[in-house]
C-alpha cells in the first residue's frame, strides 16, 4: 500500500469514516473504497485511487445511476447543468448508460490525508444535492 494511501486511510480513522476493499491495483497504484449513503438512502461508494507516482489521485463514484437509451439526452442535459453548476466535481454519462462522478487532485504526502478527505466529503455534499435532478430526469 502506498505512503499517501496510508496516510489517507489514517485521517479517514480520526474522521470516523469507514473504509473497505483496500488493494495495490495492477499499475502500483493503491485503491480505498469508502461507503456513503446520500440524503435520499441511496447507497454508493467512493473509490478513491492513488497513483504510483504519488503525486496525484482521484475520487470516483462509479454507476451512481445509470440512463436508459431514451433517457440518456433529459439526462446529458441534467449533467451539463449540474456541471455549470457545481465546482470540485465532473459528472459523466458514459456509452453504456452509466452516469459516473469525478474529481482528480494534485497531492503531497504532508497534506494527502486532510485534502482527500474534504475533497470526498465534498463529493458526497455536491451528490446529495444534484441527485434529486439526476432522478428528475431519469423518472420524470
Amino acid at each position: 500500500m502506498l505512503d499517501t494511501a496510508i496516510a489517507f486511510m489514517a485521517e479517514c480513522d480520526r474522521a470516523q469514516i469507514k473504509y473497505h476493499n483496500t488493494r495495490e491495483i495492477d499499475n502500483g497504484s493503491s485503491l480505498v473504497v469508502c461507503g456513503f449513503t446520500g440524503k435520499q438512502n441511496n447507497r454508493y461508494d467512493v473509490a478513491v485511487i492513488f497513483d504510483a507516482n504519488e503525486k496525484s489521485a482521484g475520487l470516483r463514484i462509479f454507476k451512481l445511476a445509470v440512463a436508459s437509451e431514451e433517457k440518456r439526452e433529459e439526462v446529458l442535459k441534467a449533467i451539463n447543468d449540474i456541471n455549470n453548476t457545481f465546482r470540485w466535481t465532473k459528472f459523466t454519462l458514459h456509452d453504456d448508460g452509466d452516469i459516473n462522478v469525478e474529481i482528480d487532485a494534485l497531492i503531497n504526502q504532508e497534506t494527502v490525508g486532510r485534502v482527500m478527505v474534504e475533497l470526498m466529503l465534498r463529493m458526497a455534499k455536491i451528490v446529495d444535492d444534484a441527485y434529486p435532478q439526476l432522478m428528475h430526469a431519469l423518472w420524470g
